[in-house]
């Protein structure tokens, strides 16, 4: 059994920083378990800040302040950092959420919301006949959440403050049914969805975990952790961008905006087999580092995901993405220098 740390090197353009390489080595691990709670994905963030979150001063911020004795510049120190931002759960049936306190409410309340619009029965999940029932083993459906991480809402005194809303609902699948359950082929007019070797997971055609595009609910892979590695990364490719073709509410990407009495560097939309598009840290089964999706396991004798499996299929990952930010010191922000990785 073995879990992942990353081990980056990068340089730093203007804006962010290009990550040159991401290597993951791996050490041994025990512990599986079907569920997390609140209180547990805290810890775990807290415990694994340090080397998930890659603080560091990057840059200085200089501002032009004016007062009606006449103006000066003030300058403030930028910083950044990854911070977990959501908690992506995939699962095989509501009743084995992988974050149940939280998972289970909303998807019943998603479910009574639609099944009441829509004069219907939404009792079934994603995938309700066993494995043994299927004649295809390698085909996968799971529904999906993406939920504010607990840790989002994190002291603004040494992070960076974030859009997110701890415990708020981003996404549900049973809301999206009609795109992710694949009734209205919205995802096929997307030329991703059609380009072998284009948006996948891994480095085809040597390795690949499973592709991005179409962004819905199945996914064809033998191993059950990796196809939730896909799943995860599908939601957070379409929330992190705005006006697709599913129903989510948008998690604030790109850009720069004043947040809190700081000027916040927002990350980047998610992307696959890039840090600077999100790393990941499983909660569900096994935690783990923060890495990125797309280990190259094929000569190994041990696959990503082995010994990580759990009876119910439900697995629940944090996505922790990158920020920078600096005090706001003046009425005008007159620019920055960059020294950090982003």
């Amino acid at each position: 059994m073995r879990a992942c740390s990353v081990t980056r090197s990068a340089k730093a353009p203007r804006l962010r920083a290009i990550v040159a390489a991401c290597a993951i080595t791996c050490a041994p691990l025990t512990g599986a378990a079907e569920s997390t709670t609140t209180a547990a994905l805290l810890a775990q963030a807290v415990a694994t800040y340090p080397a998930c979150s890659a603080w560091h001063v990057s840059g200085i911020c200089f501002w032009l302040r004016c007062t009606p004795v006449g103006c000066s510049i003030r300058t403030s120190t930028r910083i950044s950092h990854f911070a977990p931002d959501l908690v992506v759960s995939t699962y095989h049936d509501v009743a084995t959420h992988p974050w149940p306190e939280i998972g289970i409410p909303i998807s019943a309340a998603s479910r009574g919301l639609l099944g009441t619009l829509l004069g219907v029965d939404l009792a079934d999940s994603a995938g309700t006949h066993s494995q043994a029932d299927r004649t295809d083993k390698q085909r996968r459906f799971r529904d999906a959440d993406a939920v504010g991480h607990p840790a989002a809402g994190l002291p603004d005194l040494v992070t960076c403050p974030s859009a997110i809303i701890p415990f708020a609902p981003y996404y549900q699948s049973k809301l999206d049914a009609a795109v992710w359950r694949s009734y209205l082929p919205a995802e096929l007019l997307l030329p991703a969805s059609w380009v072998p070797g284009m948006r996948e997971v891994g480095t085809p055609p040597l390795n690949t975990w499973g592709n991005v595009y179409p962004r819905t609910g199945e996914v064809v892979q033998q191993h059950e952790v990796k196809a939730a590695a896909v799943l995860s990364q599908r939601i957070a490719d379409f929330i992190t961008r705005p006006a697709q073709p599913h129903v989510y509410a948008y998690v604030t990407s790109g850009g720069t905006r004043r947040r809190r009495g700081q000027l916040v560097w927002d990350p980047p939309p998610a992307r696959e087999n890039d840090p600077m598009g999100g790393l990941w840290q499983m909660n569900v089964a096994v935690p783990t580092p923060c890495h990125v999706f797309g280990l190259n396991d094929t000569a190994s004798p041990v696959s990503y995901g082995d010994a990580m499996a759990t009876h119910s299929g439900s697995y629940a990952y944090t996505l922790w993405r990158p920020y920078a930010c600096c005090r706001v010191r003046g009425q005008i922000f007159l620019g920055s220098i960059q020294f950090g990785l982003w």
